[in-house]
């Protein structure tokens, strides 16, 4: 990430036919990961989705010590299934007397989705789960739920896991159907260009992510490494189509607005905005004239960047992995770069980071999150 690389690869003759109309996918190299048992049915029955979250699961799980107790877990999936593969692994239970109703068996058997038999006892009460999703805003209002979650006293731990494998022919083309995606001829490490004049759509990226996040009294009960602190979290909905959202940016502004207000402290206190940035037409312009409208004038000095010009866009996903690259940037003191900016839209003409990482002093960080229908989510995540 800030060596300012890009894992955009071109899927042509390997993913999809050679005559595909989309070239590029942000693709997860599964060809390391174990394969997982899905239902008794035996290894490799289950999803790319499937196993990517459990590959993400068993690094937490061999991390996390056995004696602590999680109280819930909130889910950002592109069709509220995955949480079922993360509940077979941390349920009290033996996971061999766990009944599936019968719709979400019929879910299951359809992504073919795969399941970890359970290697712990004592690490998740069965009641508390959550599952979401509001298309790219899913993995950011996860971070936010559970948040809320724990401040309010419900719980003091939860689990956070977010997973979008959709590199393959039909999600890709229902995605160029919407005249979403790059189809540029030009080698597969520029085809993510945001904020750039000739960006021409994002390109779809996989993606798994699992965070866990507790109270501070939690944290300090088991002596754990503090990351960094969720501070401020909102989410509006324009409510406006099933793709772009307002011209007027009304709920985009709110939900940044309310984010950092929720977070206790005045605009100024925020150092860096890791943007939702997919390199779309009409998305950076509006995020762009949305940070101006809260910012002001001190837009043209706060540093913006997006992820999603090195590794593409994991939608339901990306707001996990962008909290993740934030929390790194945090601890490290440095901003990721945005790769490929080498024509500067005029309507785009903030500070975009484009000449590599840059070393800063990092208090606040706000991080965008903008989906399908106008759902918009905000969060700010402090320095521990």
């Amino acid at each position: 990430m800030f060596a300012g690389e890009s894992g955009v690869i071109d899927i042509r003759g390997s993913l999809v036919p050679d005559n595909f109309p989309v070239p590029f996918g942000g693709v997860i190299d599964h060809s390391e990961m174990p394969l997982y048992e899905a239902f008794g049915l035996g290894p490799g029955t289950h999803s790319p989705g499937g196993r990517y979250l459990l590959f993400a699961l068993e690094q937490f799980l061999e991390t996390f010590p056995e004696s602590i107790e999680i109280d819930g877990i909130v889910f950002a999936t592109p069709a509220g299934i995955y949480f079922d593969i993360v509940y077979a692994s941390l349920k009290r239970f033996n996971p061999d007397d766990f009944l599936w109703d019968e719709m979400r068996a019929e879910w299951m058997a359809e992504i073919v989705a795969g399941r970890l038999k359970a290697r712990r006892n004592g690490c998740i009460s069965p009641a508390q789960i959550i599952s979401i999703n509001t298309a790219c805003a899913a993995g950011s209002n996860a971070i936010g739920i559970a948040s809320r979650m724990i401040s309010s006293g419900r719980m003091k731990r939860c689990l956070v896991c977010a997973v979008d494998a959709g590199a393959w022919q039909s999600q890709l083309m229902n995605f160029h159907l919407l005249h979403t995606l790059t189809t540029e001829d030009l080698p597969a490490a520029k085809a993510s260009r945001p904020f750039s004049r000739s960006r021409a759509g994002f390109v779809k990226a996989e993606a798994a992510a699992v965070l866990l996040l507790e109270s501070e009294e939690a944290a300090e009960e088991r002596n754990a490494e503090k990351l960094c602190m969720v501070s401020g979290y909102a989410f509006t909905s324009d409510a406006y189509r099933m793709t772009d959202g307002r011209e007027d940016n009304l709920c985009v502004v709110k939900a940044m607005e309310d984010a950092i207000a929720d977070a206790g402290i005045e605009k100024e206190k925020i150092s860096y905005i890791n943007a939702h940035g997919t390199s779309t037409q009409l998305n950076d312009r509006l995020e762009t004239q949305a940070i101006k409208k809260v910012f002001g004038e001190k837009a043209y000095r706060i540093p913006v960047s997006s992820l999603k010009s090195q590794i593409g866009h994991s939608t339901v996903a990306a707001g996990a992995v962008e909290a993740i690259a934030s929390i790194l940037m945090l601890q490290r003191q440095k901003i990721a770069p945005t790769i490929n900016l080498e024509d500067p839209d005029p309507e785009c003409d903030l500070d975009y980071v484009a000449e590599g990482a840059r070393e800063a002093s990092l208090e606040y960080v706000l991080s965008n999150s903008f989906g399908f229908g106008g759902q918009n989510a905000c969060l700010v995540f402090k320095k521990a």
